[in-house]
């Protein structure tokens, strides 16, 4: 009996043995684990501010990125193009679908037809010919980081490009009667805008530096675009758009008009076809939560702000903010849309497409871009047999 219940004791130590060992184990590779995670945190987050850091540490003081033009364009294709390339994209966007508030503004481009016959190609021109005026220190970057050997003719027709897309958009302007303050106010809202989105969503706000860059370069392009009396600093450049909407931001059935094409196109890139109508709607709800009261009454949108999508969309953004800084390796490469080289044609094809139908699948030429030149066949907008229409 004894010898029997010595073998029980240890056979149940053996157990207990077994199970401290076991549990230890888990200990240790939870423990590790944890340490990998909290190790590759450190190193994201380290490797995160490399941008940031480069910059402050090159330019330390604020007020040269202001006086210097080259400074600018640097700092800013680090900002918009490897940094932050997708919600300043989306800022920009914001930006141009907010000037439809402005009556003056929407009147002048419902009166051109192009929202009803073409909205998708003046949205890509127009996009187009502002990257290739803007995308050119972004492409020589992206350019040099594959081939550092790229030869310096290369490197130079790259500021021709930006030089003829800057002619050909003042052309394309002269042939309209817009406003010197609308032209002031659209362009502070392409600057104000991605500022705003990035500062609100992204996993970390904007430097002052960067600020001043982004102000520096639309500050030059108001300079190329014979626009006058374009405000001399951001701060002052906040004062006029804050001033100027206030005035101006009133209803007008062209607003919408502008408006409700541009919203339709943009569902294309979220959605696949056939949830197009449905996504419309969708998009209609929760449009006022990106937008300010006046704006929404400017548009006399069906709906009011909800804030369940209000609150749905900023936990969904900060989440994503949290998870690109501690979770994400920075980018390496910057993001443009307009390619370095032509291709055997000489046309510029996009690096990636945002909108459908792909406007230019096969390229495009700097002087063909905008309004003047639309295709034989005049291309609609889509969803226009959607049957179920909201009445607005």
């Amino acid at each position: 009996m004894e010898s029997f219940i010595a073998s029980i004791q240890n056979v149940s130590h053996e157990i207990f043995d077994r199970m401290y060992q076991t549990e230890n184990t888990k200990s240790i590779v939870l423990a590790t684990v944890g340490a990998a995670i909290v190790v590759y945190m450190g190193i994201v987050r380290n490797m995160r501010y490399k941008n940031l850091n480069y910059i402050i540490n090159t330019y330390p003081d604020p007020q040269q990125v202001l006086d210097d033009a080259k400074v600018a364009k640097e700092i800013a294709a680090i900002t918009l193009k490897k940094e932050f390339p997708y919600l300043g994209r989306q800022g920009a966007e914001l930006a141009f679908f907010k000037t439809f508030t402005i009556p003056s503004i929407s009147k002048l481009l419902s009166a051109t037809g192009e929202f009803s016959n073409a909205c998708s190609r003046r949205i890509e021109d127009t996009q187009l010919i502002l990257y290739e005026m803007l995308d050119t220190r972004g492409r020589i970057n992206k350019q040099l980081e594959a081939n550092p050997n790229t030869p310096q003719q290369d490197i130079d027709h790259q500021f021709k490009r930006e030089k003829e897309a800057t002619d050909r958009l003042n052309t394309i302007h002269a042939k309209y009667k817009i406003s010197n303050d609308d032209n002031i106010y659209t362009a502070a809202l392409i600057v104000l805008e991605p500022i705003n989105w990035i500062n609100r969503y992204e996993w970390r706000k904007l430097d002052i530096r960067e600020i001043n860059a982004l102000y520096r370069v639309w500050y030059d392009v108001s300079i190329s675009m014979n626009i006058e009396n374009f405000p001399s600093s951001p701060e002052k450049l906040v004062e006029f758009t804050d001033s100027y909407a206030k005035e101006n931001i009133k209803y007008s059935p062209s607003n919408w008009k502008c408006g409700e094409n541009t919203a339709r196109l943009l569902v294309t890139r979220f959605l696949p076809p056939f949830l197009h109508g449905k996504g419309y709607h969708m998009a209609l709800r929760a449009l006022p939560s990106l937008l300010y009261s006046e704006d929404v009454a400017a548009f006399k949108l069906p709906y009011k702000e909800s804030k369940l999508i209000t609150w749905s969309l900023n936990g969904f953004l900060a989440l994503r903010a949290i998870l690109i800084r501690y979770f994400m390796l920075p980018r390496s490469k910057f993001v443009v849309r307009t390619p370095f080289y032509a291709n055997a044609e000489g046309k510029y094809v996009p690096e990636f497409f945002m909108y459908k139908p792909h406007i230019y699948k096969d390229g495009y030429n700097i002087s063909e871009l905008g309004p003047e030149k639309f295709l034989k066949k005049k291309e609609q907008c889509p969803f226009t047999d959607v049957k179920k229409e909201l009445k607005l």
